[in-house]
């Protein structure tokens, strides 16, 4: 594509793409994909981009390798130094071509303990300077990561587009109407702190991932270094705790969901076991800043990080996993003691902590324990009442109905949407048969595509009747995320009519 823009230091790659829209003055999304993806399915992802390799092509040989946009474009190398290198280099593959939402999956973006940012967020002052210096406004990078502000201005502000909008399909530039100027609030020192590591991490060069073993062996050495280790090799909780709350403040913490530090399970003991999982950037800020007596980087301590040896690691993982907890009997006698009160699930959900403890430092006692209590035998006839389950689950469907009767603006409400909105989907899914009440409510409820382009028209239409527009047909079809090709002929003759009656009135 000629004059494809280069993207600005830190600008998204999600911003690029929708400013050569801009410059090309292409004003449907679908023409922009077929321009530069050649692929009408392309989701405009904000944070982890795949079909780079697309966007790479679009450039002169060499001129930006995938690292480069990785690496200097997406928030990628937030995420990159804590999971294994395996790993990285997959989703590195992933971003060039097609990964389908695996590389959120990979990186544990799904299921972080971080709440998502639900909007783009900006900075007015920092708008200002984009102007001065390009002439146009885009993206960075740095305001759409969690916990971070903009370190010379202060908070950042939520525009009003949606981070995952439900027109997937569309690359958006800042504009004032969307980002309009506000007053920014002063940020605290411990927002800069964050913002300022997270710059660190934006600047990493592309390089190999720490194994989860080196990071178990980092985080007992550091334990030991704070003198927060018990007899020889066990970590002294409580002391880490309370070096945890004399660094950050409670507020902080559960701002960002960091919260329950003194749970058995929690994020801050994990981080001090062995490592099955990657933690987030800002689960590893709060730790190494409370733990350190001095200031330090990110460059340095991956460093150190890469540097341990693994085999040392591993002789040591094992004297670790061979220590003997002072309470391990009294552990067992409570899971017994328990599970023949109980059996075996009460048990578990009654005292995790426990059942998590035993499973991770007495696994073959525990295993075989609980299978002298596994129930071999089944008595025959209902278990359930399934009459009063269809009657439960319907209620909360016309409940869910009524509700939503005059709203045009959700989802389609297929009969999947609708089981998603209660409880035990699963389950539901599995006996829908003995379930003919909520059966028939699925089947008489269930909306078509067609009904679902209607809606999603009147929406665009009554927005026109209220704020007294006259909109060209191109312009209400893509208001509405639609196309002619799409389009049911169900579809394309309300709309015919809609169109006649507004222009008679």
């Amino acid at each position: 594509m000629l004059n494809f823009p280069l993207p600005y230091q830190n600008e998204l790659i999600y911003s690029t793409v929708a400013r050569a829209g801009i410059r090309l003055a292409l004003s449907s999304p679908k023409q922009l994909l077929d321009e530069i993806f050649q692929n009408r399915k392309v989701i405009a992802t904000v944070d982890l981009p795949c079909h780079l390799n697309a966007i790479i092509n679009q450039y002169p040989s060499n001129q930006l390798s995938l690292e480069d946009i990785a690496y200097q474009h997406t928030l990628f190398p937030i995420y990159a130094p804590f999971v294994p290198e395996d790993r990285r280099q997959q989703c590195l593959q992933w971003m060039a071509e097609v990964s389908q939402g695996s590389i959120h999956l990979a990186l544990g973006v799904n299921v972080s303990r971080l709440k998502p940012i639900h909007k783009l967020r900006y900075c007015p002052a920092c708008f200002k300077e984009q102007l001065e210096l390009y002439s146009e406004l885009y993206w960075s990078r740095l305001w759409q990561i969690q916990g971070a502000c903009c370190p010379i201005h202060g908070e950042l502000i939520d525009s009003t587009i949606e981070l995952r909008s439900l027109h997937r399909h569309d690359f958006i530039t800042p504009t004032y109407q969307t980002c309009p100027e506000k007053i920014q609030s002063k940020a605290t020192s411990d927002s800069l702190f964050i913002t300022k590591k997270l710059l660190e991490l934006l600047s990493l060069p592309s390089s190999e991932s720490p194994h989860y073993e080196q990071w178990t062996r980092f985080y007992h050495q550091l334990a030991q270094k704070n003198h927060c280790i018990r007899g020889r090799n066990y970590i002294s909780h409580d002391k880490i705790l309370d070096k945890i709350i004399a660094r950050w403040p409670s507020k902080f913490l559960g701002q960002y969901n960091l919260g329950g530090l003194k749970s058995e399970t929690g994020w801050l003991r994990s981080i001090f076991r062995k490592h099955r999982k990657s933690f987030s950037y800002l689960e590893h800020i709060v730790v190494i800043e409370a733990l350190s007596n001095k200031e330090w980087s990110f460059s340095a301590i991956l460093e150190q990080v890469k540097n341990l040896n693994k085999d040392s690691k591993d002789n040591n993982s094992q004297n670790l996993n061979i220590c003997v907890h002072p309470n391990h009997f009294e552990y067992r006698e409570k899971w017994l003691k328990l599970v023949k009160e109980l059996g075996i699930k009460p048990a578990r959900s009654i005292d995790q902590a426990l059942y998590a403890w035993l499973y991770r430092n007495d696994k073959d006692w525990l295993l075989k324990i609980n299978q002298t209590f596994h129930q071999g035998f089944i008595p025959q006839g209902a278990k359930v009442d399934w009459y009063n389950r269809d009657l439960t689950y319907a209620r909360q469907l016309i409940r869910l109905y009524n509700e939503l009767i005059w709203d045009v603006d959700s989802p389609r409400r297929s009969a999947k949407w609708w089981l998603s909105q209660i409880t035990h989907v699963s389950t539901i899914e599995k006996n829908l048969y003995r379930l003919p009440i909520t059966q028939s409510f699925l089947k008489r409820y269930n909306e078509d595509i067609s009904s679902y382009q209607i809606r999603r028209l009147t929406q665009v239409f009554i927005e026109i009747k209220m704020q007294s527009q006259d909109l060209p047909r191109w312009r209400i079809l893509r208001k509405a995320g639609l196309s002619d090709e799409r389009m049911t002929s169900e579809t394309a003759k309300f709309l015919n009519m809609a169109l006649q009656y507004l222009r008679l009135n």
